[in-house]
């Protein structure tokens, strides 16, 4: 049974950054620091919740990275630095293990001072690949720019990313069905109300949040996309809702799940 879980998170540390991080594409050029660049390293290495994911960082790497099959698709410039996250390719459990691993390093970036962006399916693969160091049956399922943004917003950013504006969010009664009916455990409330605010690709927030048998399940709605699946989204998802659940007094862990739609089982205990 493959398991995730945070024994050792700084939650209330991650859980404002996830309240003040918002995407970055424009950055300043300046490389990261010797000292956040150490902190990101360590992050990256003690951050294994899963044996499938992981998570890469790397100082020096080529603003051509982050351009896909289309080119300038993401518009990311001035970064020098990019975490790349990685995971075994022939499992769909890992798909959801990557989104989780990856927004813990992506939220220790942010409480660092550092700006970042999830860059999922349309980076260059290749120079990906090569970056990260690849094992055998691995492969990089997203990236990430590091670095200091711009302190001006850009107009792109502004104009085509909305940064000017609040990400709109489903109601937390669209992404949990039920969280009004009888029988929702008190612990999962924060839960959902902190996945609410987690990133997704095109902001299309999949997850869906349901009770059973005490535990809570985590499934997307709709069929899954084959360039950034939405178990990826959905692993994303649930390490805002373990942060949330946990600064509130309860502890638990993620059963992953491969049936259908279902993506993973958080239980107590």
């Amino acid at each position: 049974m493959a398991t995730l879980s945070l024994p050792d998170a700084p939650v209330e540390r991650w859980l404002e950054a996830a309240r003040e991080r918002r995407s970055r594409r424009s950055f300043d050029g300046t490389k990261v620091s010797t000292e956040h660049a150490s902190a990101l390293g360590e992050a990256c290495a003690l951050m294994r919740p899963s044996p499938s994911a992981r998570a890469v960082f790397e100082t020096d790497v080529s603003e051509d990275i982050f351009k896909g099959i289309v080119g300038s698709y993401g518009k990311v410039t001035g970064a020098s630095s990019a975490l790349l996250f990685v995971a075994s390719a022939d499992s769909s459990q890992a798909l959801a293990a990557v989104g989780y691993t990856g927004e813990a390093l992506i939220l220790e970036a942010t409480a660092l001072g550092l700006g970042t962006c999830w860059v999922g399916g349309m980076f260059d693969g290749k120079l990906a690949r090569k970056t990260a160091g690849l094992v055998n049956g691995e492969k990089v399922f997203a990236v990430s720019p590091v670095g200091q943004p711009l302190q001006k917003v850009s107009t792109t950013e502004r104009i085509v990313y909305g940064m000017r504006k609040p990400k709109p969010r489903k109601p937390s009664e669209q992404i949990a069905p039920d969280l009004n009916a009888p029988g929702w455990p008190t612990w999962a409330r924060p839960g959902v109300e902190s996945a609410r605010i987690a990133p997704s690709a095109h902001n299309r927030q999949p997850w869906r949040f349901r009770v059973e048998g005490g535990a809570v399940v985590v499934s997307f709605d709709g069929p899954d996309t084959p360039i950034v699946s939405k178990r990826l989204d959905c692993g994303i998802a649930m390490l805002h809702f373990e942060l949330a659940v946990r600064a509130a007094g309860a502890s638990g862990s993620w059963e992953l799940l491969e049936h259908r739609s279902d993506v993973a089982r958080f239980t107590l205990g």
